[in-house]
């Protein structure tokens, strides 16, 4: 029976020009922020107590975002997972990661999350090129992530995941793959690789929204990918979801509960989560939710989340809710899910959970794109091909 928390933390130092994650750069209500999201914390595990259906999703996971959770004290941090695991009695074998910044962590902040019970770290490094990271708008070079990671293994921290982002302007494979053998050689046990989405209300969307295809072709950018793949795969770091790979037996587990539809709980403002069919999300508003998370009335969640009989899109300044999944919208969720992993859809577990079959649902969507040969077939398996990998929302949105 695992519960899944995700604690969103706002702050930054200063805002990457590519991210759009909600955060703000100004901290002096860090404290207040976090004083709110122990109050918010405890509200939900007493409701987990009481309405708890987590099913088998595997261990417990805490994991913490942001934002860059390492730019606040280590001290809030610490004391607010430690007021999650003691009040959700958090197992012993659960997988809790926090995501850190080379520019914001030492080895001396390491001990202290670690002995606060975080067993897992995200460093966001995203290259080992000094040029790429100036591009990215980073705050640390090349230096300064490896000495952050060689203090993370010095602090006693032995599952440790690092990002890096492809399809950099001026980037190209050789950088990539020097940076990725570095980070392997160290000890790293799981890799995320993003391919550079432009997104809007960033810089770089400014920037580069009618330019990057001239800087980076479509053709070069999936060259990146791929080579990637074949690169991590032959030094033992096995990819197992579109943009993630690591030793086997050191996949996330917490991202892995995402693509298996679980329930999780979310704690803080811009945080998402997912209980009871419905998906909800915070307001991006940090001062609005200081104010509503230290009085949070039970009676309008459960409207909100539909345990009870009126159902509200929001409570003002605080929740509102995305999405009510019925069981056809679940159905339909499931392979655009499944399919951003390596083992893919399931048909057996299609079955057990909905009890049709997906050869009937979908035959279809299944015929075409494995006549275009996007998707392959062995069993009850069903999984995207190489191919595939290039069109995967394509391929995903014909089952929506």
């Amino acid at each position: 029976m695992g519960r899944h928390i995700y604690v969103h933390n706002p702050f930054c130092v200063r805002k990457c020009p590519y991210c759009d994650f909600y955060s703000i750069t100004d901290r002096s209500c860090a404290e207040a922020y976090y004083d709110a999201a122990v109050k918010e914390a405890r509200f939900w595990a007493d409701f987990d107590k009481k309405h708890g259906s987590s099913g088998d999703n595997g261990p417990d996971t805490v994991y913490f975002g942001g934002g860059t959770p390492s730019c606040v004290p280590e001290e809030l941090v610490c004391g607010l997972l430690e007021e999650i695991t003691a009040s959700f009695g958090i197992g012993s074998d659960a997988e809790i990661t926090l995501e850190v910044n080379p520019a914001s962590f030492s080895k001396e902040k390491g001990k202290k999350y670690l002995s606060s019970g975080f067993n897992r770290l995200s460093m966001g490094i995203q290259s080992l090129n000094d040029g790429v990271l100036k591009t990215l708008g980073r705050l640390h070079d090349s230096k300064g992530a490896i000495k952050a990671l060689n203090e993370a293994f010095e602090a006693g921290f032995a599952n440790i995941s690092v990002d890096f982002i492809t399809g950099v302007p001026g980037q190209d494979m050789e950088m990539i793959l020097e940076g990725l053998k570095t980070v392997i050689d160290m000890g790293v046990k799981h890799v995320s690789t993003y391919s550079l989405s432009i997104e809007e209300n960033t810089p770089f969307y400014d920037l580069y929204k009618d330019s990057i295809e001239d800087l980076l072709t479509p053709e070069t950018e999936r060259g990146m990918y791929h080579m990637v793949r074949r690169f991590l795969r032959a030094n033992g770091i096995i990819p197992y979801e579109i943009s993630n790979s690591s030793i086997p037996g050191f996949e996330s587990r917490h991202n892995t509960a995402y693509w298996d539809g679980a329930d999780y709980y979310a704690v803080g403002a811009g945080a998402h989560g997912y209980l009871n069919s419905v998906r909800f999300g915070h307001e991006d508003n940090v001062e609005s939710y200081i104010k509503c998370a230290c009085a949070i009335k039970e009676n309008d969640i459960l409207k909100l989340l539909g345990y009870a009989n009126a159902t509200p899109d929001s409570i003002e300044g605080f929740l509102y809710c995305e999405e009510r999944l019925t069981l056809e919208d679940k159905m339909r969720e499931y392979p655009f899910l499944k399919l951003r992993t390596s083992k893919g859809i399931d048909t057996a577990e299609f079955y057990s959970r909905y009890g049709k079959r997906f050869e009937e649902v979908y035959k279809n969507v299944l015929e075409s794109n494995t006549g275009k040969g996007l998707l392959a077939v062995e069993g009850q398996r069903i999984f995207l091909t190489s191919k595939g990998l290039d069109l995967a929302n394509l391929v995903m949105e014909d089952f929506l």
